[in-house]
């Protein structure tokens, strides 16, 4: 009886205190920190240059913008270097990105309109103004090819995962695939319903 009264129990019991199977959890992931570091470097850099230029006297301002060129590529190299440590480099590419157009853009302008100040000798604007097209052309090598490599690595992620979606071969047949074929010398067999050439049994 009270076996019966158990069994009946189980049976009617409520769908609610059966322990359904929990859906899979998934890392947290935290957007904000990135970009909120970006700005905050972002904001130091901006005070830097500005300091560097308010510090110098009026006749210093041309190697001023000089030095925030050179500073503005070191910080283009950091913020590129910050992409490995994050899982989103979105805002370093860009801050790097930002900071490689101002760089270069500073060093050209300020080397290139030097002569009009009388600052520097046609000569020296010019020999400086070479040094930097080689560096930039020099960084856009590097890129070009940094880019290429990361297209490569991801165009054999794309192969493999393919590769892993196929569905595996089965023994049979492998042991089809692997088994001696009919020799190509064998002469054909004859159509159902026809006799045997004269001369065979």
């Amino acid at each position: 009886m009270a076996a019966a009264s158990y069994s009946r129990t189980r049976l009617f019991a409520p769908r609610d205190t059966v322990s359904a199977p929990s859906p899979p959890l998934s890392a947290v992931r935290e957007k904000w920190s990135g970009w909120l570091l970006t700005g905050l470097f972002l904001v130091v850099a901006v005070l830097l240059f500005a300091a560097i230029y308010l510090t110098l006297p009026a006749q210093s301002h041309f190697w001023a913008l000089v030095a925030i060129g050179i500073l503005s590529l070191f910080f283009a190299l950091g913020s590129y270097l910050m992409e490995a440590m994050s899982r989103d480099p979105t805002a370093q590419r860009s801050l790097a990105w930002g900071f490689f157009g101002m760089g270069f853009a500073v060093l050209l302008l300020t080397f290139g309109l030097g002569p009009s100040y009388a600052i520097l000798s046609t000569v020296d604007a010019l020999v400086s103004l070479t040094i930097v097209v080689v560096v930039l052309a020099i960084s856009v090598a590097l890129i070009a090819w940094r880019g290429r490599a990361v297209r490569a690595a991801q165009n054999q992620e794309v192969a493999r995962a393919a590769w892993r979606q196929e569905p595996a071969p089965s023994a049979l047949s492998y042991a089809t695939a692997r088994s001696p074929s009919v020799p190509s010398s064998a002469p054909p067999a004859p159509p159902a319903g026809n006799p045997p050439p004269p001369g065979r049994p």
